[in-house]
Parts: structure tokens; sequence; C-alpha cells
């Protein structure tokens, strides 16, 4: 039980923190009773069982506290540093990939805590799992492979500019072009990972009919899956991170007076959440 619901996991301790105030204060603070409805999505749970899982999640919250809030901060004092002057790829490319590795660092104290409930769950309910799995990977196939080239870059277009808006406020046409011409360049990338979500749930299914040494095996195979990718996977994924990179230096280089406070002020509202998150770190909401 590791992909699909700790990818969950990881949204919700990393995307939610992208917008500050009370209600993402309180997403935060309960998390523990809101991923075991999340895991419900792929197969229902008993209220025992919900109730099991919010207290394995207990540690794992309170290490995300105590460890990886701090890491938060100094990304976000790099990143006001590396505004202060002229943007480049690469910097923008260090952020990514300190991002990547904060939700990497999640999956892999996840990984315990999957076993450990997996462990728990009936035979029904794990082929339930696995069903609801697959039956996700069909809807992906079908809404991915389905759209043509336009499609496929008119929506990395409008990907890139819903996540830069959010920060930045609305783009202009000279940013919304910049935008456009990187959307056009990206290769499709969508195939080979279909390839590789498919390869990780062939290797997952047969090891958790729970033989014995079946906790392990999970272990090494979920440590492995990353080796196993293909080098087109990995030069694809390269070359279109570069381009997307290269895309938000360009666009945050022309911010205009306007668009660079909103920015500040979202940078400063994300560090007043991660600070007041950090205050509260004495009394745990799952205490």
């Amino acid at each position: 039980m590791i992909t699909s619901w700790t990818k969950k996991l990881i949204a919700a301790l990393l995307l939610t923190l992208l917008a500050a105030g009370c209600t993402m204060s309180f997403t935060y603070n309960h998390l523990d009773w809101l991923i075991p409805w999340y895991v419900d999505d792929y197969v229902d749970l008993s209220r025992q069982q919900r109730q099991l899982l919010q207290g394995q999640l207990g540690p794992v919250l309170q290490w995300h506290r105590e460890e990886e809030l701090e890491r938060y901060l100094e990304l976000l004092d790099r990143i006001e540093a590396d505004l202060a002057g002229e943007v480049t790829t690469a910097q923008v490319l260090s952020w990514a990939d300190e991002i990547i590795a904060a939700a990497e660092r999640v999956e892999e104290n996840m990984v315990s805590v999957a076993l450990q409930f997996g462990a728990t769950l009936s035979d029904e309910q794990l082929a339930e799992f696995m069903e609801s799995v697959w039956e996700e990977h069909r809807e992906y196939e079908e809404e991915f492979l389905g759209r043509t080239d336009e499609e496929y870059i008119e929506e990395n277009k409008d990907n890139l500019e819903e996540f830069l808006e959010r920060f930045t406020g609305r783009l202009n046409d000279e940013q919304d072009a910049v935008l456009l011409r990187a959307a056009e360049s990206l290769q499709r990338f969508d195939g080979v990972w279909l390839e590789d979500h498919e390869q990780w749930l062939n290797t997952l299914g047969p090891l958790l009919q729970r033989k014995p040494g079946w906790e392990d095996a999970v272990r090494e195979a979920y440590a492995n899956r990353t080796l196993r990718r293909s080098q087109q996977y990995e030069e694809l994924l390269e070359y279109n991170m570069g381009v997307v990179s290269q895309a938000i230096a360009d666009v945050l280089n022309r911010l205009n007076d306007k668009q660079r406070k909103h920015l500040d002020d979202e940078i400063e509202d994300f560090r007043s959440l991660v600070q007041r998150l950090l205050e509260e770190r004495e009394t745990p909401a799952y205490d």
C-alpha cells in the first residue's frame, strides 16, 4: 500500500502549505484524521481501521513537524536570496530538487506505516486496493493518452500559468508567451510515465500476496524502483524539467512591481504559516 496513497500524504503535507492562513494550518494539524479518509478512496476501511491508521501516522507527522518544517524555512531563505538578483535556470532547478527531495523523504518515512497498516488488512481489502489502483491507472491512460499534441501543449501551458499565477498574480501577454513557447518545447512524457507506473503496479501486486518476507521484499522493490526506470524516462524527465525551469526563471525575471509585491507577500505568508506550525509543535494535534 505504498505509491498511491502515500502520494496523497505528500500532497497534503507539501501542497497545502503553498497557501497560508488558518484553513491551511487547520488542515496540516489534522492530517492524521484526514489521511485515513483519503486511503478510503482506495479501500473501504472500518472505523476501527481508520483509528488504527491515525495512530500509526502520529510518529511520521511528528517527525515532519520537528525536522522538515525548518528545512522549508531554509528553502524560503534561499529562494528570496535568489530572487534578489537575476534568476537562473539552475537556481529554479535547485528549488525543484529540494521540493522533490522533501517529498521523497516523506514517502520514505511512510513506507513503514504503509507496511504496518497493510499487514492488518484482509486479503479481500488488499485485492480491493489493487483493483482500485489499476482502475486509477486505466483512467490515467484514457485521460493522458487520449490527448492530441495540441491538447497536450495547451494543458501544460495552462498548468504552468495556474501554478505561477498562484504566486505572482495575473501574468501579462509577454509572460504568457514565454509559457506557451515552453509548453510547445516539452516532449511528451505521459506514455513513458504510464509505462513506469504500470511496471510498479506489476511489481507490487504479487508482493501483496504477503508471503513470508513480503515486507522486506516491498521495501527492496520500493528502494530500487527508480533504478528500473528506462533511459528514455530519465532523459525526457531531465529535458522537460530544464524547459520548465527556464520558463519559470524567464517569467520571474519579467515581473513588474505589482507581481513582485504579490510574490513577496506569498512568500511571507508561507513563512508565517510554517513558523506558526513550528510554534505549535509542542502540542501536536494527534496527542
